[in-house]
């Protein structure tokens, strides 16, 4: 089916470059959204993708483009289909194989002759000759009905591509088309394309020659498939088969009707945009709130939002910045000025006298000019050091205040960068205060040598249109090679954090290479970007300085032609041959601007972000107060799904107010996220969580969460001294450090410590042993002896089986009171437990 007018596509696809691994679906399915004018918070989808839904399904990702507004469905086609215009299949989201085996994602946007335009959210846009996409091509086998597979073989999207391949190879199209359409059974369409297909291989390795050779071969392989249908599954190879007999395993029953192994090409064909009309499906009603945010989230416009925060100082100090530029800028045109006037001062001023007050009045010029120049610079690094300091306040107090699903689906090292970043945004006042004066001056020059030679004019006003507009119209191919760029160095840093962190394991493996292996692909993936963008730069600079040069070589030839004044022409040659220096200012100054605009929409996201704190109402009950100790917990038919997968199904469960419940599994079975339910890490796709009889909504689990003490392993231990630590999230003094110590046995390990409860315990507890500190988190936790909700995920992994049982049971005298969750993997520890889950 042809796409609908009205939806019509972009030339260029947009380009979209993965955060991560994991992100090539969002991203791609971004660039069908955009490139049919959709507007999608890429930032929204792919948390979605990675919390709500998956986003590594093509059924998935065929199902939210549909909802989003996209007319798309998922389609399997010979792969020697899919890039022809016959086809109809483009734009379309492709599954490749990348080298080390896995699969991927890629736009396939258009074919310009030879040349297939491909959107990899790994690479960014590219353009590849369509025999080397073919050989990308993740070929799946997938069982149908041959009924059905007939019906679609009889249909035009399979037929007229096969005839347009017959047609190219010299065969009677027609005719052997309508001879294997009479035939109502799979086999000679099927028969048919598989022939033509091996023919094609044969032809393209001149082992045939088109035409009536070509013809010859494939009418008597077609006539041994009408004779015997077995011997031409032997005779023509299965790789050139789209479908054939499918094989049926010995201890499989026989199929109700016969079914086919059909071999191609996955991908999801996008049509256009959907009409906006008729019911949406259960499915897509049960989605459409999880996904409204994608599409109600306003697109950031970093241009206006920068500009609002350098008002905030009030209005008066950018405008006299502007207007100080402005008169920077005229002081160009009095420089020129002056400079005919020192020319011609040796005759206009023959006393002494005069000539030292002109050279005075000269001097005063540069003072004034001197001064004014410190001025502008100091103001606008002033209004660059409060953008960035503003900039670094609300981003540290929106972290707070975001979810936990929002850092889950990001890397650390992502919002490192984004967080590093923050430093090229002190530059945006500077460079709107030198784009401002060079454009200033520009105009200046132009007014000027217009006033010096008038027939000049129009020429002189085309060069400065040029000198604008060639950078300009530069900006959006390079805003996008910027950010990917950007992107790509982002990802870089991943390897660095990750290869810190996991230094021993990487080296306990013998994992060196590897991570070697990957580090290099993405540094050339940089490099590469880097160099192409350079490239683009240096020439478009080139091009405006030799095509202001040999401009300005034309205007002065003209005006020595229809004027002799030397003086005149001395200050009309200073003039023009500064309007190709100005105009590669500019050049310079609009290339700056797609890194400012990029890292600032990289810090606007996080800031754009939904809150996930607290909503606190008046009408919301509180819940009981710390001293009435204990909390009554409810789960009635449960389900959380986190990446589009069930981690739970249909929990039911009651708690009584000072329960200790003991929690068991096996790895994966779904115990820490029961617990993370609680912390309200997780929200309930279906079923409700109650606390002490009410439902759990935000403003309940702000108030549960103070009343809550947790130890995992991945509790952060801070590079603070042991006492702040240990007083961490607690509003005790001292006496509460000093229980904790008491209560959670860290005498042995304070006795370790050189500065005892002064000692760092360096970055991540790193200065202490695994076991030494897990009890430090248990005595942190410990401080909180009114907690009434304590929930322990393995809270003694590390230390010896002969530790873990009596400080579980310290524990759980130190919080006898409070509901209690412990989650381990000895069945021992949970004997002295009432109840076991």
């Amino acid at each position: 089916m042809a796409p609908r007018p009205g939806s019509a596509r972009r030339l260029l696809s947009p380009e979209v470059i993965q955060t991560s691994a994991m992100d090539c679906g969002p991203a791609a399915l971004k660039c069908l959204l955009e490139g049919f004018g959709i507007h999608a918070s890429y930032g929204r989808l792919r948390e979605a993708c990675q919390t709500d839904v998956d986003g590594t399904s093509i059924d998935t990702l065929e199902e939210i483009a549909c909802q989003l507004g996209l007319e798309a469905q998922q389609i399997m086609v010979p792969a020697n289909h899919l890039l022809r215009r016959e086809a109809r299949s483009l734009p379309a989201l492709v599954v490749v194989s990348l080298p080390n085996g896995f699969t991927h994602f890629v736009v396939a946007w258009r074919t310009h002759g030879p040349l297939v335009q491909v959107m990899d959210p790994g690479n960014g846009r590219r353009w590849m000759s369509r025999a080397r996409f073919r050989e990308l091509l993740y070929l799946h086998t997938h069982r149908v009905p041959a009924k059905d597979w007939r019906d679609h073989a009889g249909s035009p999207e399979f037929l007229e591509p096969l005839s347009a391949r017959m047609t190219e190879l010299g065969l009677p199209a027609a005719r052997l088309c309508a001879e294997a359409c009479a035939d109502s059974s799979w086999r000679a369409l099927a028969a048919l394309d598989a022939c033509v297909r091996l023919t094609e291989s044969l032809t393209a390795g001149k082992a045939v020659r088109r035409g009536s050779e070509a013809s010859r071969l494939v009418e008597s392989l077609l006539a041994v498939g009408r004779s015997d249908p077995a011997a031409l599954l032997e005779q023509v190879p299965e790789g050139y088969w789209f479908a054939r007999p499918a094989p049926r395993r010995p201890e499989e029953p026989a199929p109700a009707e016969e079914m086919l192994a059909m071999r191609g090409a996955v991908l999801v064909q996008v049509q256009g945009q959907r009409p906006r009309t008729g019911a949406a499906s259960e499915p897509e009603r049960a989605l459409l709130p999880r996904l409204a945010a994608v599409l109600d989230e306003p697109p950031e416009r970093p241009l206006g939002t920068l500009l609002r925060m350098v008002r905030q100082d009030g209005v008066l100090a950018p405008i006299a910045l502007a207007a100080a530029s402005l008169a920077a800028a005229g002081g160009t045109l009095v420089e020129g000025l002056l400079l005919r006037g020192v020319v011609d001062a040796a005759w206009m001023l023959p006393l002494g006298l005069q000539r030292l007050g002109a050279a005075a009045t000269v001097l005063g010029f540069l003072l004034l000019t001197l001064l004014l120049e410190h001025r502008l610079a100091s103001g606008l690094r002033g209004l660059g050091r409060r953008l960035e300091a503003r900039f670094r306040i609300a981003f540290l107090s929106k972290l707070p205040r975001l979810g936990d699903r929002y850092f889950h689906s990001r890397p650390v090292s992502d919002m490192a960068a984004r967080g590093h970043s923050m430093s090229l945004l002190r530059t945006f006042p500077n460079l709107g205060g030198q784009l401002t004066r060079s454009v200033a001056e520009l105009v200046v020059l132009v007014a000027g040598i217009s006033w010096l030679d008038p027939p000049s004019a129009p020429a002189v006003v085309a060069i400065a249109v040029g000198c604008v507009a060639i950078p300009a119209a530069a900006q959006r191919w390079l805003t996008e090679q910027e950010m990917r760029l950007r992107v790509h160095a982002g990802v870089l840093s991943r390897f660095y954090l990750d290869a810190l962190l996991g230094l021993f394991a990487v080296r306990a493996h013998g994992a060196e290479r590897s991570v070697r292996t990957e580090h290099e692909a993405m540094l050339v993936e940089w490099a590469r970007t880097g160099y192409a963008m350079q490239r683009v730069v240096v020439a478009l600079q080139a091009l405006e300085a030799a095509l202001g040069a040999a401009a300005a070589i034309a205007l002065m030839a003209g005006y020595l032609q229809r004027s002799g004044g030397v003086g005149s022409a001395l200050l009309l040659i200073y003039w023009t041959l500064s309007l190709p220096v100005v105009g590669s200012q500019i050049a310079i100054l609009l290339q700056q601007w797609p890194g400012q605009r990029n890292a600032a929409l990289r810090i606007l996201e996080p800031l754009g972000a939904p809150d996930e704190e607290a909503e606190l109402q008046e009408d919301v009950p509180a819940l009981a107060p710390a001293a009435q100790l204990g909390t009554a917990l409810g789960l009635h038919q449960v389900r959380v799904v986190a990446g589009g997968h069930t981690i739970l199904e249909d929990v039911t469960l009651s708690v009584a107010p000072g329960a200790h419940v003991a929690v068991v599994g096996r790895s994966g079975a779904g115990k820490s996220s029961l617990l993370g339910l609680l912390l309200g890490w997780h929200t309930p796709a279906a079923g409700e969580v109650l606390v002490d009889g009410a439902t759990l909504d935000r403003g309940r689990l702000a108030r549960l969460r103070e009343q809550t003490t947790w130890v995992d392993p991945s509790v952060q231990l801070w590079n603070r001294t042991l006492a702040e630590n240990l007083r961490y999230g607690t509003s005790g003094g001292a006496t509460s450090v000093g229980c904790a110590v008491e209560a959670a046995d860290l005498k042995a390990l304070l006795e370790k410590l050189p500065c005892g409860l002064q000692t760092s315990l360096g970055a991540g507890g790193g200065l202490v042993s695994g076991g030494e500190g897990q009890r430090v988190r248990l005595g942190r936790a410990m401080a909180r002896r009114d907690a009434r909700l304590v929930l322990l995920d393995e809270p003694f992994r590390g230390l010896d089986r002969a530790q873990r049982g009596p400080l579980l049971l310290r524990a759980r005298a130190h919080w006898t009171r409070a509901t209690l969750f412990g989650v381990t993997h000895d069945i021992e520890h949970t004997l002295s437990f009432a109840r076991v889950l």
